[in-house]
C-alpha cells in the first residue's frame, strides 16, 4: 500500500489541510487546496476511484466540487466514482454546486457516475476495487464524524482517525492497524480534537505501531517517541501488513 500525504495541517497552519491518498486512487478528505496540491505533485485527480470524507467541515470537504469537476466536466469516467462519507453526503454535494457553480452538477453528474455510500452514527462497511473500508463513528463537533480502517488485498490495514477526541473508535483503530494517522491538533487535547499527549499515550501502549500525526497545529512540532513519525506535506510511505516498509518515506 502506497501512502501519500497531500496535506498534514490544521486550519491555522502554513501546512496544507490534512488529506491523504492511497495507491494513487483512494483519497481521504478533500480540503481546501487539495486538488491543486495533487496537480503540483504530478498526481492526476482524475485517477481517483474512491473518495472517503470524514466529516463536512470546510477544511475536509469543500474541494469535493473540484474533484468532481476534474472528473466530469471535461472528460467522462468509464466506471463509477465511489463517494463514502457521513449521512447527507449527496445532498451536500448538490448544495455546494448550487451555491458555487449553479447548473454545473447537471453536466458533471452523468459523466462522473457517482455512487454515494453514506453511513450514520453506527458506521458501516463497504468493499470493492480491492479494498475493505470500515467506517467508525468518532467524536468531533459535527453531528456525524467518521474514522476509517482501510484494508487492501494483501492484508495491509491503514487507519485514519479524522478529527476526533480520543475515543473507543480511535483505540480500535490502534489495535487493528498496521499504521495509523491521527488527529494531533494541539499539544494537549481540546474540544473536538486529540492532542499530542493522546498520541504519545497510544504510542506507549502500541510500541510496534507507526503513528502519523496529522491535522497538526503550529504548537505541535515533534515527539521523542520512536514510533511517532511526523510526515511532511507531499511525503510518501510504503506500508505492508507489518507496518511501514523500512527505507520508505
Amino acid at each position: 500500500m502506497q501512502l501519500h500525504f497531500i496535506g498534514t495541517g490544521s486550519i491555522f497552519h502554513d501546512r496544507l489541510s490534512a488529506s491523504a491518498l492511497l495507491d494513487g486512487k483512494l483519497l481521504i478528505d478533500t480540503p481546501n487546496g487539495s486538488i491543486k496540491a495533487m496537480r503540483r505533485s504530478g498526481i492526476d485527480p482524475a485517477v481517483v476511484d474512491i473518495c472517503l470524507i470524514t466529516h463536512f467541515h470546510a477544511d475536509h470537504f469543500f474541494d469535493i466540487i473540484f474533484l468532481l469537476m476534474e472528473q466530469g466536466l471535461l472528460r467522462e469516467r468509464e466506471r463509477e466514482l465511489v463517494l463514502i462519507g457521513p449521512t447527507g453526503f449527496a445532498e451536500r454535494v448538490v448544495h455546494l454546486f448550487e451555491i458555487s457553480y449553479p447548473g454545473t452538477w447537471e453536466q458533471v453528474r452523468p459523466k462522473v457516475r457517482p455512487r454515494f455510500v453514506e453511513f450514520g452514527h453506527e458506521g458501516g462497511e463497504w468493499s470493492g476495487d480491492g479494498y475493505r473500508v470500515q467506517a467508525l463513528r468518532v467524536e468531533h463537533t459535527t453531528p456525524i464524524a467518521l474514522g476509517y480502517s482501510i484494508t487492501d488485498a494483501a492484508g495491509t490495514v491503514f487507519g485514519y482517525t479524522g478529527d476526533t477526541v480520543l475515543c473507543p473508535s480511535v483505540e480500535r483503530l490502534a489495535d487493528t492497524s498496521a499504521a495509523l494517522a491521527l488527529d494531533t491538533s494541539f499539544r494537549t487535547s481540546k474540544v473536538g480534537h486529540m492532542g499530542l499527549d493522546d498520541v504519545e499515550r497510544i504510542a506507549d501502549d502500541h510500541p510496534g505501531l507507526t503513528l502519523f500525526p496529522t491535522h497538526l497545529g503550529e504548537e505541535v512540532t515533534g515527539s521523542d517517541r520512536p514510533n511517532i513519525v511526523f510526515p511532511e506535506d507531499g511525503q510518501s510511505f510504503e506500508l505492508g501488513p507489518d507496518g511501514v516498509v523500512p527505507g520508505s518515506g
